[in-house]
């Protein structure tokens, strides 16, 4: 009987791990469109692949490069990982944009700003639930 009401718990607990984890990223992705295709920070580009790559988080309402925000297990945002359940990235992947002086560049009307958010467990890094959205400056 145990048993089966240990294996009842585990399931449960990872059914609200994916729940809290999608409310977390759906809350990510919404703030990053809020804030629009052309407020967005940019990062390093590579010319081999013409893209732009910036990874970091959403932190205090800022967007940090390199970093990672830190959630409890009911998808509250902290402000240090102390009593962390969660841990979120984010990576914007941007592509025909304008190539500047070394690995800096410009967003065009026209690029396209490919946006996931993964979040994890933070005491052993196991990745929950990725989510990802597409914006583009020009609009549609």
């Amino acid at each position: 009987m145990f048993t089966s009401w240990s294996t009842t718990f585990k399931q449960s607990k990872v059914i609200t791990e994916v729940t809290e984890s999608e409310e977390i990223d759906r809350a990510v992705l919404e703030t990053a469109k809020a804030f629009g295709a052309l407020n967005l920070p940019t990062g390093t580009y590579n010319s081999s692949t013409q893209l732009g790559t910036w990874t970091g988080a959403y932190t205090g309402g800022a967007w940090t490069t390199g970093g990672t925000a830190y959630y409890s297990f009911n998808g509250t945002q902290l402000s240090s990982s102390t009593g962390a359940y969660f841990s979120v990235t984010v990576t914007i992947t941007d592509s025909n944009v304008q190539a500047g002086t070394g690995t800096t560049y410009t967003i065009q009307n026209s690029s396209l700003r490919s946006i996931v958010v993964t979040t994890s467990r933070y005491s052993d890094s196991t990745v929950i639930l990725p989510m990802a959205t597409s914006i583009i400056a020009g609009g549609m």
